[in-house]
């Protein structure tokens, strides 16, 4: 388990340690997903999977895929 540690700047911004971003494989431009529970968060580096290759693995539910496909990308502009 690597353990680093990061300060947190007046913007909120916080530098993920170098050891870190290694044993992830995170480099510049990756997204990354943040999981709060309780007082411990867990970093995840999000995969880059073609959004047609996970809709082939899991069909939304309630939504056809080309509805799903929109709301992900404008979900993705936004960060």
């Amino acid at each position: 388990m690597e353990i680093g540690v990061s300060s947190v700047t007046s913007k909120g911004q916080v530098t993920i340690p170098k050891d870190i971003r290694e044993a992830l494989d995170v480099s510049k431009g990756d997204k990354v997903i943040f999981q709060a529970d309780g007082d411990t968060v867990t970093l995840r580096k999000v995969p880059k999977d073609k959004l047609s290759d996970i809709l082939m693995r899991a069909k939304p539910l309630g939504e056809s895929s080309l509805a799903f496909q929109r709301r992900l990308r404008r979900e993705w502009d936004r960060e």
